[in-house]
């Protein structure tokens, strides 16, 4: 209820002074709201805009004018066409990616809204174009999906890891990121704090910065030591003498082998994985996101639930993408598999 002698006013009834104090607030909120995003979504979206600006300068139409549907089929269809500003072309995910970067952008720095029927109807018309390809077979977009680490995949990574200082870097970080189905930017952005211990049972892991909600990941002690996330990690704070509670996890090296201040950026998260399978003489690229997707896969392969999973990996109820890793793994179940037990 109203207190005693306050008007009740509808949105519409709002003056331009009383709007303008209500702005203030929506404002700083959208401010901060932009700070805790992380910074390689943050570079996404602005890449995004980028070639929104290029198509429409080159179609001479103004900044909002993928609120019609026309312009955004038109968009997709350039995007599909003219690939990247080298020329070269893009995937289709990529292009799903940069439909959703215009949209927020236009959003939250325009106050234009895209119809979500409109949105649909361009991603229709991508989808009839990959099919069109894939029909006239049309060499494969994009990088693919990445390869995930399996378990002896891992092993193998963390044995052929340097017996120094950087070798024991690279364990902790490539074991967490595993343990946690972490993102590259996920790892960047653990810190000392981010690690609780728990008893004798393991640590909790607080994913702070990530894409998605934060998440609290529970790490068990595992059977095979060099394989531990939660004693590599103690060895690492150890040896590294990590004694800032908010200060980086994981760090950069100094060309002599000692420990910075820095923390790893996203990107050299990735180079560390990429660099650790090459390392092991492994016969596939791994990339920053091979971590991720070997939790998953391998965890689904040890019959783990999906929800158990995606408590980890931070996929919600129903995440089609969670669902896409599942369905590669249980393909190959006898039961759900059409050949099986044929020939």
């Amino acid at each position: 209820m109203a207190a005693l002698g306050q008007a009740v006013l509808l949105p519409e009834e709002y003056g331009p002074e009383l709007t303008a104090r209500l702005d203030a607030p929506d404002a700083v909120s959208d401010a901060y709201a932009e700070t805790l995003r992380p910074a390689n979504t943050r570079r996404g979206y602005a890449s995004d805009w980028k070639t929104w600006t290029r198509y429409a300068a080159l179609r001479d139409v103004p900044l909002t004018a993928a609120v019609r549907l026309g312009v955004l089929r038109d968009y997709v269809d350039w995007l599909w066409r003219e690939g990247d500003e080298d020329g070269g072309p893009l995937a289709a995910t990529t292009i799903d990616r940069k439909l959703a970067g215009l949209a927020v952008t236009l959003r939250k720095e325009h106050g234009v809204v895209i119809s979500p029927d409109h949105t649909k109807a361009a991603r229709e018309l991508l989808k009839d174009l990959e099919r069109r390809a894939a029909e006239d077979q049309e060499a494969p977009r994009g990088r693919g999906k990445a390869p995930a680490v399996t378990v002896p995949m891992l092993r193998a990574i963390v044995a052929a890891c340097p017996d120094d200082l950087t070798g024991l870097r690279d364990r902790a970080t490539l074991l967490l990121a595993f343990a946690i189905a972490g993102r590259r930017h996920e790892v960047a952005g653990l810190t000392v704090r981010s690690m609780e211990l728990h008893s004798s049972l393991g640590m909790y892991v607080n994913v702070r910065v990530s894409k998605t909600d934060p998440r609290r990941v529970r790490i068990r002690y595992a059977e095979d030591e060099r394989l531990c996330p939660v004693r590599t990690w103690l060895e690492w704070k150890d040896a590294a003498r990590l004694e800032d509670p908010d200060s980086p996890a994981v760090r950069r090296m100094h060309h002599t082998g000692s420990v910075t201040r820095a923390g790893l950026s996203a990107q050299s998260v990735g180079t560390v994985i990429t660099t650790a399978g090459e390392r092991a003489g492994l016969d596939v690229r791994l990339t920053g996101h091979s971590m991720r997707a070997g939790l998953i896969t391998e965890a689904r392969r040890h019959g783990k639930d999906r929800k158990v999973i995606g408590s980890t990996s931070g996929h919600v109820d129903g995440s089609p993408v969670l669902d896409g890793y599942i369905r590669d793994v249980d393909g190959w179940e006898p039961d759900n598999n059409a050949l099986a037990g044929l020939l």
